[in-house]
């Protein structure tokens, strides 16, 4: 357990987490909220005997929803299949999938097929008249 001086204290570590005082928090709880919502991953909060962590809400949902999930048996095995798949070495002998066309290369195409169509309008009307 890591104690913290009776000063105010503050450090910046690897994973842009910060630690601070239960008293220097308390004083700036406000702006250690706007932090955790603004990039900080966490904020460690060290008091006499005990620890906390201030993490966003967004984080603490995250984390909620892995948690929930890793705990489905199903899910695990599955996680556990593609895992062991991922691992074999690729079948050199199979030619790679084409890649689906992107939602603008759909809509070029029918740009272009659209001004076919008038072009082949226009060359009748001409040859009609």
């Amino acid at each position: 357990m890591r104690r913290c001086a009776a000063t105010e204290f503050e450090r910046r570590t690897e994973s842009t987490a910060v630690a601070t005082t239960v008293k220097s928090a308390g004083k700036r709880l406000a702006s250690l909220v706007q932090e955790v919502n603004s990039g900080t991953v966490a904020v460690e909060i060290a008091g006499k005997t005990d620890s906390a962590v201030l993490i966003s809400l967004a984080h603490y949902t995250a984390l909620q929803e892995a948690t929930f999930l890793l705990r489905s048996p199903e899910l695990m095995a599955s996680l556990r299949r593609e895992l062991a798949r991922s691992l074999l070495p690729a079948v050199p002998d199979q030619p790679p999938a084409a890649e689906p066309a992107t939602s603008t290369e759909k809509c070029r195409r029918g740009s272009k097929a659209k001004a076919r169509k008038k072009r082949t309008k226009r060359k009748k009307k001409k040859k009609s008249a």
